[in-house]
């Protein structure tokens, strides 16, 4: 019994992690002003970053005698490295050109499941499973894990609500062309959000296929763990800390789901609609309650900003 509780809590905390990260970049990239409509999509092409970076590294580095540990956690962070850099070129085009945050957020999205598929699938091909690597399963891995996934949120609170770079973000997200009358390049101002924001959003995906399920399947995009995220960021109202609950009650449903289709053979579309109803219900109380009025999104967020536009 101890044995089975201790795993599971283990596969809880992972799951906990990967929700949290990817949903407390999304919110910091959000809280910029940003629409971040690419989630979903950039979520999965992580995954499959994730895969193919830690094949990649196990394969030349174990060879040099590179603790296998060590090569996971590399392949984790130039997954961040990457995404990061979608980040920025998000945060770019959307500040200095005049075009709709959603209707590049939507495609991005679209090219990431394509992506993705092109970086996870030949591991898959060649490899079959990818436990060999991923991380190894022991409770210090996962605690460490833990700690740091609350550590990032903890310090991104503190960075919002106690620096000056956190007060121009969400000024940013306000109103940008305010900011910029006082002084705040919201340009640069929104690379760091965004860059930082989609680096935690990659190291969640990398969580997500090299720790939490320690397999990457090509049917992943139809998940929509990046919703998921997505939804709970929107509830919290973009707030690090009150994220904490909500990616807790939705790690515990998408752990349950995955350990019901594997334990009892449930056909996986009637698994699969448990956390679905529940992110419904969530939206429901969100829209219906004075929850929308707390946790009200940033006024400028998805507005479209343009330097050379002027307001009257």
């Amino acid at each position: 019994m101890i044995d089975f509780y201790g795993e599971a809590l283990m596969r809880m905390s992972a799951a906990f992690a990967t929700i949290y990260l990817v949903a407390l970049g999304h919110s910091l990239f959000e809280l910029s002003g940003v629409l971040d409509l690419s989630i979903d999509g950039v979520f999965f092409l992580s995954t499959g970053l994730a895969v193919l970076f830690s094949a990649q590294l196990h394969t030349s580095l174990t060879t040099l005698g590179v603790d296998p540990l060590i090569c996971t956690t590399l392949a984790s962070v130039l997954t961040g490295l990457v995404t990061a850099l979608i980040g920025l070129f998000l945060a770019f085009i959307l500040t200095v050109l005049p075009i709709s945050h959603g209707a590049v957020g939507l495609s991005l999205m679209f090219l990431g499941y394509g992506l993705g598929i092109y970086a996870g699938y030949p591991v898959r091909l060649k490899y079959g499973s990818i436990a060999q690597f991923a991380y190894p399963e022991n409770i210090v891995v996962y605690s460490l894990t833990l700690l740091v996934s609350l550590a990032l949120g903890l310090t991104t609170y503190r960075m919002l609500y106690s620096t000056a770079i956190g007060a121009m973000i969400r000024a940013c997200g306000e109103d940008p062309h305010a900011a910029s009358a006082l002084g705040v390049v919201v340009y640069r101002t929104r690379l760091i959000a965004c860059g930082l924001g989609y680096f935690m959003v990659g190291v969640g995906g990398s969580i997500f296929t090299l720790l939490w399920l320690r397999y990457w399947d090509i049917r992943s995009y139809v998940l929509g763990y990046g919703w998921f995220a997505y939804t709970i960021a929107l509830a919290a109202g973009r707030h690090p800390l009150i994220l904490i609950p909500f990616a807790g009650v939705f790690g515990a449903l998408l752990e349950f789901n995955i350990s019901i289709q594997a334990t009892y053979g449930l056909p996986v579309d009637l698994a699969g609609m448990i956390p679905f109803i529940a992110a419904i219900a969530l939206m429901t109380l969100y829209g219906s309650t004075k929850l929308k009025r707390l946790f009200e999104p940033p006024r400028g967020l998805g507005k479209i900003y343009y330097k050379e536009e002027r307001t009257i």
